[in-house]
């Protein structure tokens, strides 16, 4: 899955470039956008298998999933705020749904990583799955998936009511994933992303997990 912001892509703006804001918007912005879009207008059911921790946009992209699974290992790390930027991927909107204002604060804010545990209790994993060897663990999730949305249901209702949650549980998602993109454009131009990053690449910084 596409990561998000890179460490190593420290670019400088030069005379010759386009603007600043052109750039940034055009790469980093339109990157963002494309793909939660991608993950918002899906018409199937978007399954999460979740075999280890995920981090940064990958992170924030599972919540826009319908179902989620994940093993006894896996955490959420958004370290947007570590990093220097703001909330990516709609996380803003849909952390604080789906798992709450007070775990959402926790994850953006202070770039806490939320455990399998905690993601389950506040209801934004569907099921923890105890198989470590991550074809199995696929090999599970399938089957359970199967046959909890298998031929007893009809398929066509199935998208429809999808569709019908969707609209009515995201309303307002494309403002806030606008906002953040916006955000995340000025964080760039101002390069306070690239400092953290070199930080980073260099060794002088690192994330505490």
């Amino acid at each position: 899955m596409y990561s998000g912001a890179d460490v190593n892509a420290g670019r400088s703006i030069n005379a010759t470039d386009v603007s600043p804001r052109f750039y940034y918007g055009s790469t980093f912005g339109a990157q963002n956008l494309e793909l939660t879009r991608a993950f918002l207008e899906h018409p199937k059911v978007l399954v999460a298998a979740l075999n280890g921790p995920a981090v940064g946009l990958s992170a924030a992209m599972i919540g826009l999933c319908d179902l989620v699974y994940c093993v006894p290992n896996t955490f959420l790390l958004t370290p947007f705020s570590s990093l220097g930027l703001v909330a990516e991927g709609g996380a803003s909107f849909t952390f604080t749904r789906r798992m709450g204002y007070g775990l959402a604060t926790e994850a953006l804010l202070a770039s806490k990583k939320i455990t399998a545990d905690r993601l389950f209790a506040a209801g934004f994993v569907n099921k923890i799955f105890e198989e470590k060897d991550a074809d199995k663990f696929n090999e599970a999730v399938i089957k359970h998936v199967t046959e909890e949305l298998g031929d007893h249901l009809n398929q066509e209702s199935i998208l429809l009511i999808k569709k019908l949650v969707k609209d009515a549980y995201m309303k307002g998602f494309e403002e806030a994933n606008v906002l953040e993109i916006a955000g995340g454009v000025e964080r760039f131009m101002k390069g306070v992303p690239q400092q953290e990053f070199a930080k980073i690449a260099s060794g002088a910084k690192r994330h505490k997990l």
